[in-house]
């Protein structure tokens, strides 16, 4: 890292006050030991998303995801996605082919995300995970894809700049739900309203 990024004290310009690897005093930060930092940071992971950077960065950022979260959205977005389950098991919804695939990621497995498969990942309680995401360039867009729960109808895609991905998803989600004409369904009529925390099925096979 070269010494003015250092004396800057910033990677990221969307993401200031956010760890970034550089300390107060200009100078590398310590390594740091993750469950101490997710015990510290507990009243942080709040659904619908339960998310917090744990590092954002120039080219790159890394989220602790706590559950439950409470959400019914699809997200698509030009890059890979690369998930670490550090406790407990979750299921991460993909769609593919016009249908909807669920893949059971268990605790202490990896699971990636190609570009542009649109993914939800549905986190019960008493789960962490770890998200690693490629930071966004300027001008890109998310997509935050709502389907019919009802008649599986494409309901919404909404396109958002999110370039402080912990704030700005949360907000567009809210936004959708809180608006009638956006969030009903215009194959069958079914409004889509804000879900309740996210359990898991008794069955994932």
């Amino acid at each position: 890292m070269s010494e003015d990024i250092l004396a800057n004290h910033v990677t990221n310009p969307d993401t200031p006050d956010e760890p970034n690897g550089i300390g107060p005093d200009g100078s590398v930060t310590s390594p740091l030991h993750l469950m101490q930092w997710i015990a510290e940071n507990r009243s942080a992971f709040k659904p619908p998303v339960g998310n917090k950077y744990l590092y954002s960065g120039r080219d790159f950022f890394v989220m602790i995801v706590a559950g439950p979260n409470a959400r019914n959205d699809f997200h698509r977005t030009d890059s890979e996605e690369f998930f670490i389950q550090l406790e407990g098991d979750i299921i991460v919804k993909t769609h593919e082919g016009g249908r909807i695939v669920d893949h059971l990621v268990r605790e202490g497995e990896t699971f990636f995300i190609p570009p542009n498969v649109p993914h939800a990942p549905c986190r019960p309680a008493g789960t962490l995970g770890l998200v690693v995401e490629r930071r966004r360039p300027a001008g890109e867009l998310e997509h935050q894809i709502f389907y019919c729960d009802k008649c599986h109808a494409l309901v919404e895609d909404n396109e958002f700049d999110c370039s402080d991905i912990v704030s700005a998803f949360k907000q567009a989600m809210e936004d959708f739900w809180a608006d009638e004409e956006r969030s009903t369904c215009r194959s069958c009529g079914h409004r889509i309203g804000k879900p309740g925390p996210f359990v898991m099925p008794e069955r994932t096979d």
